[in-house]
């Protein structure tokens, strides 16, 4: 199974960042701008695969992760190059936005196609908020049973030297399965011998306590609803594709807002947030779905390209975000950025990148073995 997760990993976000390169490929040779080179992996260079009539030289690179599209004159300060009429500098600022952009679009246009095709033949809600788990409840697609989930035990009673923890579920008292504290009131037998069944960790336990003569078994509790079962959502196949352009752009909002509060905490907590996740995160996250099935791991994938898609727009340098933001200054200032400082600010932010990357890749392994 490590194995396949691994795989699985390898190909899913290879596949994203390929997709994301390609649109960058793509828009940069309608542009007229020479690519020098199409990747796949990471450098260094392994094997030059083949040489296009246009000079592309496509490469086999030993990490074999991703990959990555080199335009002519996009990271250079050199004053020939940056005159080539073949060069990404050289370009009209509309050309040059449409190729920075490219990537980022087709990342979206990836995710409206696997939530298509999961609309299709049918796959599970996108429950991204208590809103969405409401809506389904009551929808139907997400069926409940009223369940008592465990807050404290009085550490006095006899119940705190059992198995029943903090955070468990009461399946049932003494047989009987009870929906509200009126009910539980009646089935606890005063001054003797309680059975109480309970979830676990996902497994179903017993344990036999007793109770005070009021009928106190030493624990706090509330009424809950307790998933049962999270039916698939279909739709026809000519409606589906319109469900998934809503479902994208719901999504992404909803990426937004929480890669807005990810900034915040960062900044003035100086701290990762709580859910978020680098590669070694990430490829946790993809044993997950893998368990679930083939299509929880399309869901996985689309929700993975929305997410790229959002974090690569973000006005920063390196992203595309922060070479559309120079662009933009560009035609607001009438007058071309200094390629130097341009080429040093877009250095400095992928540094800084890479430093957040291996902070929130300690946090990830840190939680992993924690």
């Amino acid at each position: 199974m490590i194995l396949i997760t691994i795989v699985a990993f390898i190909v899913i976000f290879s596949i994203l960042v390929l997709v994301h390169e390609f649109g960058h490929f793509t828009a940069a040779r309608q542009a007229g701008i020479h690519v020098e080179e199409f990747g796949l992996g990471l450098p260094p260079k392994a094997k030059v695969l083949r040489k296009d009539k246009h000079g592309t030289e496509y490469t086999l690179n030993w990490i074999p992760f991703g990959g990555f599209v080199r335009l002519m004159g996009e990271d250079s300060s050199d004053a020939k190059v940056l005159k080539d009429k073949r060069s990404f500098a050289s370009k009209s600022a509309w050309k040059r936005i449409t190729v920075v952009v490219a990537g980022v679009l087709m990342n979206f246009v990836l995710a409206w196609v696997l939530i298509t095709i999961g609309f299709s033949v049918g796959m599970k809600p996108f429950l991204a908020t208590q809103a969405d788990v409401d809506k389904a409840v009551s929808s139907g697609i997400v069926e409940t049973r009223k369940i008592f989930l465990v807050h404290e035990i009085d550490p006095a009673m006899p119940l705190a030297k059992t198995e029943l923890k903090k955070g468990d579920y009461i399946v049932s008292v003494n047989g009987q399965a009870v929906t509200d504290t009126m009910e539980l009131s009646k089935v606890v037998l005063p001054n003797a011998v309680n059975t109480l069944a309970f979830m676990h960790e996902g497994k179903e336990l017993a344990l036999q306590v007793p109770a005070t003569p009021e009928g106190k078994l030493g624990m706090a509790i509330s009424l809950e609803n307790f998933v049962v079962k999270v039916n698939d959502v279909r739709y026809p196949v000519y409606l589906a594709p319109l469900k998934a352009i809503g479902e994208v752009g719901r999504l992404s909002v909803l990426t937004v807002h929480m890669l807005g509060d990810v900034i915040v905490t960062l900044v003035t907590k100086l701290a990762v947030p709580d859910g978020v996740a680098g590669p070694v995160g990430i490829a946790k996250m993809t044993n997950t779905f893998a368990k679930q099935g083939f299509m929880a791991l399309v869901q996985f994938a689309a929700m993975l390209s929305i997410s790229l898609g959002v974090i690569n727009i973000m006005p920063f340098p390196a992203l595309d975000g922060g070479r559309l933001l120079f662009i933009l200054f560009e035609v607001v200032l009438r007058r071309r950025m200094n390629a130097k400082w341009e080429t040093i600010a877009h250095t400095v932010g992928y540094a800084l990148l890479m430093v957040l990357i291996l902070a929130i890749t300690w946090n990830d392994i840190w939680k992993l073995f924690h």
